[in-house]
């Protein structure tokens, strides 16, 4: 039984990959993966009674329940850090941040990404390169690194992986000034690239200069307001309108 179902699965990759074998990224090709599965397991099958969705339904009632262990489907290997921050993996390099003195690593090999771990503690996360001799670099990895060398990050390798946006702001107010593109930085460290390029966005949409200042007060402002608590202690009894009063005083 469990073989014909891991047959079956099989099968349906290869029906679904053989319409169609060309796609813009891998999570395009698992979307039309899982469509197709899902196409597929809500056919009729011969001699069978229910079609796979409702037969597996039915199933897991006599199945014994998950392991209380996490289980990932993933591959582990040990890797030392470079003196340039780097972990090789599979013929690519992967940034680590650059408070990480060169050590032995972690590697949590997934189908799309690798997690980078210090024990138990995630220190990076990168999507997983498929060519050989690539980088996956990350700017705030360095952070420390072009304060001690603000000269070395015009012709870094890392600022030409930046967002479009953030190489974007370099070019035009911090070319010849490297040094004052650090305070950038620090809000991107504080924050997170997707951040700050999102404010860059919002600045531009409105014609704000992205100054240090305008970009800080954007990432940090809060979009909640505060009520102040509004609480009675015993409740209050309203009387009942007096009419007559009322009526007195409309004919003067």
């Amino acid at each position: 039984m469990m073989f014909r179902k891991k047959n079956r699965a099989l099968i349906g990759g290869l029906n679904s990959y053989g319409e169609r074998s060309s796609f813009e990224s891998f999570e395009a090709a698992i979307e039309w993966l899982s469509t197709c599965l899902t196409e597929i397991n809500a056919r009729p099958v011969y001699r069978r009674p229910s079609v796979p969705v409702q037969g597996l339904a039915q199933e897991r009632d006599l199945m014994h329940p998950l392991p209380t262990l996490e289980y990932e489907n993933c591959d582990l290997k040990r890797a030392t850090i470079s003196r340039y921050s780097l972990v090789k993996c599979e013929g690519n390099f992967y940034s680590v941040p650059d408070t990480y003195h060169p050590r032995l690593i972690t590697l949590k090999i997934m189908v799309d990404k690798i997690v980078l771990l210090d024990g138990n503690d995630v220190i990076a996360s990168h999507r997983r390169l498929s060519g050989k001799q690539q980088y996956s670099l990350d700017i705030t990895h360095y952070i420390k690194t072009f304060h001690r060398k603000p000269g070395a990050l015009p012709n870094s390798r890392v600022l030409a992986q930046v967002d479009e946006l953030i190489l974007d702001l370099f070019n035009r107010y911090y070319l010849d000034d490297p040094k004052g593109f650090l305070s950038i930085l620090d809000l991107m460290f504080e924050t997170s690239t997707e951040a700050l390029s999102h404010a860059l966005t919002i600045l531009n949409e409105q014609n704000i200069s992205p100054t240090y200042d305008t970009l800080r007060f954007f990432l940090h402002q809060t979009t909640e307001q505060k009520v102040e608590p509004f609480a009675f202690c015993g409740g209050f009894e309203v009387t009942q309108p007096d009419l007559v009063a009322f009526d007195q005083l409309m004919e003067g």
